[in-house]
Order: C-alpha cells, then sequence, then structure tokens
C-alpha cells in the first residue's frame, strides 16, 4: 500500500511540475531590441547601429526622421484576445526628439491597422535613457494577419538625438 501511495504522490508532483511549467511557457514575452529593425532604404544614411541600439546620427539635420520596422512573432500567450504591457527603453531629450512606436496588423487582403501608440513625448524628457510602459489591448490572429512595430524616431532640432534601445511586449494582467 505504501508503495502504490508513493507511486500516486510521485505522479502527482510531476503532473503538477508539468502543469506549473506550461502555465510558465505561456507568458513568454516579445522582446526585440534597437539595432535589428529593418530600415526604410531612404534612411539608411542617418541611422547608427550601437551596442543594440538605433541611434539617429549625430550629423542628421533637425527634421530628419528614422523609420524601423520590427516583426513579432507568434508566440506562447499571443493567441486571441489578451493584455500586455508595451515597455520600451528610449531616450528623448525633449522638444528637439522624439520616439514613437506604432504596433500595427497587416492583413491578408492588404490593409493595416493601427492597434497601439506609444509615444516618448507622453513622458518627462530625460538626457539619458529611461524605460517606460503602458498597458495595451491586441487580439491576436497570426492565422490571418501578420503585426510589426513601426518605429519613427525623430530629430526635431540640432540637440536630439532620439534612440531605441528595447522593445517588449509581456503578457499581463495590467489596467486598460
Amino acid at each position: 500500500m505504501k508503495t502504490l501511495n508513493l507511486w500516486k504522490l510521485r505522479h502527482i508532483a510531476i503532473a503538477a511540475a508539468a502543469l506549473a511549467a506550461g502555465a510558465a511557457h505561456a507568458q513568454v514575452p516579445w522582446t526585440t531590441v534597437g539595432s535589428t529593425g529593418v530600415v526604410d532604404d531612404a534612411d539608411t544614411g542617418i541611422v547608427d547601429f550601437v551596442l543594440g541600439e538605433a541611434r539617429i546620427r549625430s550629423t542628421a539635420v533637425a527634421g530628419s526622421q528614422l523609420n524601423l520596422r520590427y516583426n513579432i512573432v507568434a508566440l506562447p500567450g499571443f493567441a486571441g484576445p489578451g493584455q500586455y504591457l508595451m515597455r520600451v527603453r528610449f531616450r528623448d531629450i525633449g522638444a528637439d526628439a522624439n520616439v514613437r512606436l506604432d504596433l500595427r496588423r497587416a492583413q491578408t487582403n492588404g490593409t493595416s491597422t493601427l492597434l497601439a501608440t506609444f509615444d516618448s513625448n507622453a513622458y518627462a524628457a530625460n538626457a539619458g535613457y529611461q524605460t517606460q510602459q503602458k498597458c495595451i489591448g491586441v487580439s491576436w490572429d497570426f492565422a490571418g494577419s501578420a503585426y510589426y512595430v513601426d518605429a519613427a524616431l525623430t530629430k526635431s532640432g540640432n540637440a536630439g538625438t532620439p534612440a531605441l534601445a528595447l522593445i517588449q511586449l509581456v503578457p499581463s494582467n495590467c489596467i486598460l
């Protein structure tokens, strides 16, 4: 009888561990660094990729905008409706710079839909890097759509040094 109980206990423990591992696996975030973005052909002369970051070159003229795109792949936990923290590490020194990220859905019928926006102007300017996040709601359908982040780094004044270091989409129970 003791052997049977030990056998049952061992199998219950294995099943519980497998369930816990599956639940943890379902919370995998999508992450990327700034330097993995695909640069628009017209912007290759103003981009610098340094230490995993994407930056506008200091020699770029005021009014320059660097456009990058980041492909989002299907991951466990990215199916159907859900809430996510869009976490961004960026540099925006103030009025001379801006970092804007648009989460977009490209559908098989050729349309593109804006799902969420992150704008560095919503946060206090900082000469260094900062990490901010916002709660977004997304209903993923990777069978019928592709998803990407369209990033625009704008140098609106001579002192502008906008940069993008990191983007994450983290499954969350955040409040919209």
